[in-house]
């Protein structure tokens, strides 16, 4: 077994997990197969997170915190504009689940992650507020009706998410020609998604 220190081993694991669900999908995984993947003991990964659903649970956690940081980036160099600033979050939302496929569909669709684990739910909710204070400050700015402010975010999750599930499906590839494989030209066209809904969002 390499010489990890304990750190440095939960990050070997956590990357073992990445790549397995990349190349099996979740159904196949097993904690059996990340030890081997990472190169540790079968014991190892039962240390780390008891199980299967506690090392999936605290890789779909590691997702959306860094979801959330790159959310914060995203709005820290968009102009002040509000809608520029809410169009830069969803972008982010979008740069994500390209350049993080794994991490992006555990996070939103597997029922092998621990619902109760009160980490995932922080992470998550860090994630929604992002999304939230970014709508909410184009609302004050255009003095728009706060009852409004569920469906209107709802509106915005709805696009963002969207779009990334079908380029990161493969559902776009044969109309659009928009896939995972590219994500240059995908990231160009929720950009231009972005820039039709924020002025639509803002009305």
């Amino acid at each position: 077994m390499p010489g990890y220190h304990h750190g440095a081993l939960r990050e070997a694991l956590l990357a073992a997990a990445e790549a397995l669900l990349l190349e099996q999908g979740v159904d196949a995984f097993t904690l059996r197969a990340c030890a081997r993947r990472a190169g540790v003991s079968h014991a190892a990964p039962a240390h780390h997170f008891g199980d299967a659903r506690g090392l999936l649970t605290a890789f779909a956690t590691v997702g959306f915190e860094r979801m959330a940081a790159l959310m914060q980036r995203h709005r820290d160099a968009a102009p002040p504009d509000p809608v520029l600033q809410l169009q830069a979050v969803g972008q982010a939302y979008i740069d994500f689940a390209l350049a993080n496929r794994a991490h992006f569909q555990l996070m939103f669709g597997s029922d092998r992650l621990d619902p109760g684990d009160a980490q995932l739910a922080a992470a998550g909710q860090a994630t929604a507020e992002m999304l939230g204070q970014a709508m909410a400050a184009v609302m004050a700015d255009r003095q728009l009706p706060p009852a409004s402010l569920p469906q209107r975010l709802l509106l915005a999750w709805s696009a963002v998410h969207g779009y990334a599930t079908l380029v990161t499906e493969g559902q776009c590839n044969g109309l659009f020609g928009l896939s995972p494989d590219n994500p240059q030209a995908a990231q160009a066209a929720g950009a231009a998604m972005l820039a039709l809904l924020g002025p639509a969002l803002a009305a």
